[in-house]
């Protein structure tokens, strides 16, 4: 069948790129076993059983190990797709669907001690397809954005900071031929389904611009009456031409992340390597016409000159606010070791002088601006954490016409007390989906209180409830919710350990430090509780953000800290948003993180927590 062959996937052949097993009979059973507690724990009696070898129960009663003699896990097979149109391989399979992996490492097992014949015929087998791709049609989509990303694999341009030259080279989508992809996009649609959110697997690697695939708007009329959910997905604007624009209104609710990163067609060119600036420049003011809510991303590359960045940094921005950009997102500019292994500017520098141009530029314009990553502002700016402070609202917003600015705190809503970022954004969402007419909002500013009437229905362009969350408030990120803490009492209290450790990251800490300060966790006096951060080693460049770091940098971490004279931890918690992208618990490079566990001989756990972005 047709769809069959979007769903191949290559073999790799025994010893090729591996050491040969002096013993394939025992290599080929732990290999199997090891595969399979990568993907499922087992129970004895409703409890978790780790599992460390295994004995034949023939003639031979020798343990084996689960590592064997090869040292670490081998890294999935990473054989380029075949010219034949295989749309996936084996490094994105291990991080979004190991249960790929599994089936191919469990054939490669076996076909290192037998010969597959057909007819009497040995046959060599170097592939497999699945039979029937709606039997995995079990992965979570969250929305229509989850099946734009995979139509989202070209870019006109070619930015000299590009996140995704930066990124891990197995995540990198090959070019294919567009009606060849158009039918893979109509196999994610035919498994789309809406109401259950569930579809094939997710996108692999980083989307690129939507609008860049010439079946684009396609795609999009195609989502739009199979769901009535917002679209948004991130573009260029080298596409955002009148007739574009004109088709993209056609298909609302829908609103844009538009990488515009300067309004001066000259520094466009520079940073982006656009041969037609002027069209995305000259979009913003079309979008308005249209009725397409947009926000604006800018980097703040300090290239050819950090005073140059930070002056077009001001200007892009007054020109989003001219245009009723509903938000202007700033991105500290960040860079891994595989894009650069030299540094390539003072960080700290850069950070701290992009913040500050910020701060200056919200108290004159009406556009929300923020940060990314915020809790670096925060922590650079704001003694005191997680605040429920409004960075900004968005223009037209019932938030906006009712009065709230950027610097207020919130106190109260409706007659509720306030106490963190996180509170603040539950209750506006609930607020904003319960169809309630008026919020009465009680706010902190400039050390005095007011009160103020936030109603629901009275808003208007660039706001759109459909599209818009929190009734136009903008907060600086999503904060770290207090009740993280009594899930970490509860996996220090079950565990019994008494030398716990846990693994944050440098943005996090100062918050986190906050947290256990106001709401300590009550631990009986012998148990010695504390904090560290793990280097960000593997992308290594100027990376700290703590979602980015990998099974390596935690085992490398543990094994530091355990050599450095201080107490072996009895457990090691870590938040588990390192291994979200993956609803299988690995990291970016595909590798699950029960290997930490492994490698240390440490008792790991996750501490179940959700990545803080705006």
């Amino acid at each position: 069948m047709e769809e069959e062959s979007f769903f191949r996937y290559p073999l790799r052949p025994p010893g090729n790129g591996r050491e040969e097993s002096r013993e394939p009979l025992v290599e080929m059973v732990r290999a199997q076993l090891r595969n399979l507690l990568d993907i499922a724990r087992l129970l004895e009696e409703g409890r978790e059983v780790e599992v460390d070898g295994f004995r034949f129960l023939g003639p031979e009663r020798g343990r084996h190990g689960l590592e064997g003699g090869r040292g670490s896990r081998p890294p999935a097979p990473g054989v380029p797709p075949s010219p034949g149109g295989t749309m996936e391989n084996m490094a994105n399979a291990a991080l979004y669907e190991p249960r790929i992996t599994f089936i191919a490492r469990q054939l490669e097992s076996l076909l290192s001690v037998v010969q597959l014949e057909s007819g009497g015929k040995p046959v060599e087998v170097d592939a497999f397809r699945l039979r029937r791709p709606s039997d995995w049609a079990d992965a979570p989509v969250e929305g229509p954005a989850d099946i734009i990303n995979h139509a989202a694999t070209r870019c006109q341009c070619d930015c000299i900071f590009c996140y995704n030259k930066g990124s891990l080279p197995s995540l990198e989508q090959p070019g294919r031929d567009p009606d060849f992809e158009w039918k893979y996009l109509e196999e994610q649609l035919r498994h789309y389904s809406p109401l259950a959110q569930r579809g094939l697997f997710p996108r692999f690697g980083s989307p690129r611009d939507l609008l860049a695939h010439p079946h684009a708007l396609a795609l999009l009329r195609a989502l739009r009456e199979k769901s009535d959910r917002p679209l948004r997905f991130a573009t260029n604007g080298n596409k955002l031409t009148p007739a574009v624009i004109s088709a993209l209104a056609e298909l609302a609710p829908l609103s844009l992340d538009l990488s515009l990163n300067s309004s001066s067609p000259e520094r466009r060119s520079y940073l982006m390597r656009d041969r037609r600036p002027e069209t995305a420049i000259r979009s913003l003011p079309l979008l308005v016409a249209a009725g397409i809510p947009y926000a604006v991303t800018i980097v703040a590359w300090p290239q050819p000159s950090l005073q140059e960045m930070l002056y077009d940094l001001e200007e892009t921005c007054r020109y989003a606010a001219q245009n009723r950009a509903r938000l202007v997102q700033v991105n500290l500019p960040g860079y891994s070791r595989f894009f650069s292994p030299q540094p390539l500017f003072d960080s700290e520098l850069v950070w701290e002088r992009a913040v500050h141009r910020v701060q200056e530029l919200r108290r004159e314009l009406p556009c929300p601006i923020v940060v990314s990553p915020s809790m670096y502002e925060e922590n650079l700016t704001r003694s005191r954490k997680n605040l429920p402070e409004v960075t900004g609202v968005v223009p037209g917003s019932p938030a906006a016409r009712g009065g709230l600015r950027a610097g207020d705190v919130i106190l109260e809503m409706n007659g509720i007390k306030v106490k963190n970022r996180p509170q603040a954004r539950d209750l506006l969402t609930l607020f904003q989906q319960s169809g309630q007419e008026e919020v009465l909002v009680t706010v902190r500013r400039n050390g005095e209180t007011a009160r103020l009437g936030v109603r629901a229905g009275d808003f208007s362009y660039p706001y759109d409830p459909q599209t818009g969350s929190h009734l136009g408030v903008v907060f600086m990120g999503m904060g770290l919710r207090s009740a993280y803490l009594e899930v970490l009492r509860e996996i220090i209290n079950s565990s019994g350990a008494r030398s716990v450790l846990f693994l944050t990251s440098r943005l996090v800490r100062p918050t986190l430090e906050q947290l256990l300060a106001e709401h300590p966790l009550g631990l009986p006096g012998d148990v010695e509780f504390r904090l560290s951060v793990p280097e960000n080693r593997f992308f290594g460049g100027n990376i700290i953000l703590g979602d980015l770091l990998v099974v390596q940098d935690f085992i490398d971490h543990l094994r530091e800290y355990a050599a450095g004279g201080r107490p072996r931890p009895d457990l090691a918690v870590i938040p588990s948003t390192p291994f979200q992208l993956s609803r299988w618990g690995r990291d970016l490079t595909g590798r699950p993180y029960l290997d930490i566990a492994r490698e240390t001989g440490m008792s790991v756990k996750l501490l179940e927590c959700r990545p803080i972005w705006e």
